[in-house]
């Protein structure tokens, strides 16, 4: 089966949302129609998520919104791949289960298993998620000109989130990828890796 939804994964400051745009651009060249989606999505649902992230709720609430969130964007991800497009997501399913793992470590037992299991109804499972892998120190250091943070930004929690990936990134589907070197060399291996992916060869032009 060819590689027709793949998502770009990775904490803050990995580079990944400027990955996945190049990554896009570059698939189009190649003559593939591509399309770009982001989550949060671009919807009221999406918007939802925004304020979540200054409002006090608790992580139960921003988990479900989150999740709420991919719901929908599942239905118009599936739509585009029965088009024979090719869906790459700037985050999706993997941002959840590490980033509120991690807030809800304290709250709940098993908290990655619990998310994975009651996202499974509207979840689909890419067919290729690039991991871009970098320390937290260096990926805060990128984002410090960033006039607004978010909860999520600081180390420690980044800290858990990236440890939480390291383990996700076990599963076949991953590769991860070395975002700690300048962003053209990053681009040029994601590149590589779907375009071998989506066209089955092993060494794509």
């Amino acid at each position: 089966m060819p590689c027709r939804f793949v998502t770009f994964e990775g904490i803050d400051g990995s580079g990944k949302t400027s990955a996945a745009a190049a990554v896009a651009r570059g698939m189009r060249r190649k003559g593939f129609d591509v399309v770009l989606t982001t989550e949060p999505t671009h919807t009221w649902l999406g918007n939802a998520v925004k304020r979540s992230y200054t409002e006090d709720v608790s992580p139960f609430t921003e988990a479900f919104l989150f999740m709420a969130d991919r719901a929908t964007h599942t239905q118009q991800i599936l739509r585009w791949v029965s088009e024979g497009k090719l869906v790459i997501s700037d985050r999706y399913c993997d941002s959840t289960y590490a980033y509120q793992a991690a807030r809800l470590k304290n709250l709940r037992k098993g908290a990655m298993g619990w998310l994975m299991d009651i996202s499974k109804p509207f979840v689909v499972e890419p067919d290729l998620t690039l991991l871009l892998d970098v320390a937290p120190r260096l990926g805060l250091q990128r984002i410090a000109p960033r006039k607004k943070k978010v909860h999520f930004e600081n180390e420690p929690f980044l800290k858990e989130v990236r440890k939480n990936y390291l383990l996700l990134a076990k599963g076949r589907r991953f590769v991860t990828i070395d975002s700690s070197r300048n962003l053209d060399d990053v681009v040029e291996e994601c590149l590589r890796v779907v375009l071998r992916r989506a066209t089955g060869s092993k060494n794509p032009r």
